[in-house]
């Protein structure tokens, strides 16, 4: 699954992994038409690592055509690709919170889903 989020220049965007399996290497893909910028880079797509990435990352938007693109990332070890994400198993369970932020509950591949492999928030001011 892949998620949409309206977004407009000079909002920030607040990711913070809650859950990370033990399987293998999880992350989050991000991008817009236009820029996104962190403490360390400023690109139109980010992978946010689990095991690199601070647990709350803070992302402005510096540019976009105003959609926030997303969706769960997972390095298995195969060597397939920079990273591996939407296999015919993977998916998202997306969750909106009370205070305005989203859940996301993802599994990535095998026969049997596990939403627990990583679960993160994401918020927007």
């Amino acid at each position: 699954m892949i998620d949409s989020i309206v977004v407009v220049p000079g909002q920030r965007v607040a990711l913070t992994f809650e859950t990370v399996g033990p399987r293998w290497r999880q992350g989050v893909f991000l991008a817009t038409n236009g820029q996104l910028m962190t403490a360390n880079e400023a690109s139109r797509a980010l992978v946010l690592w689990s095991d690199t990435a601070p647990t709350t990352s803070l992302i402005e938007i510096a540019e976009t055509d105003g959609r926030l693109v997303l969706y769960n990332v997972w390095d298995s070890g195969r060597g397939i690709r920079r990273f591996e994400s939407q296999s015919h198993t993977s998916g998202m369970l997306v969750e909106k919170l009370a205070d305005g932020s989203r859940r996301y509950s993802c599994t990535d591949i095998g026969a049997v889903p596990d939403f627990g492999r990583l679960v993160f928030r994401i918020s927007i001011d």
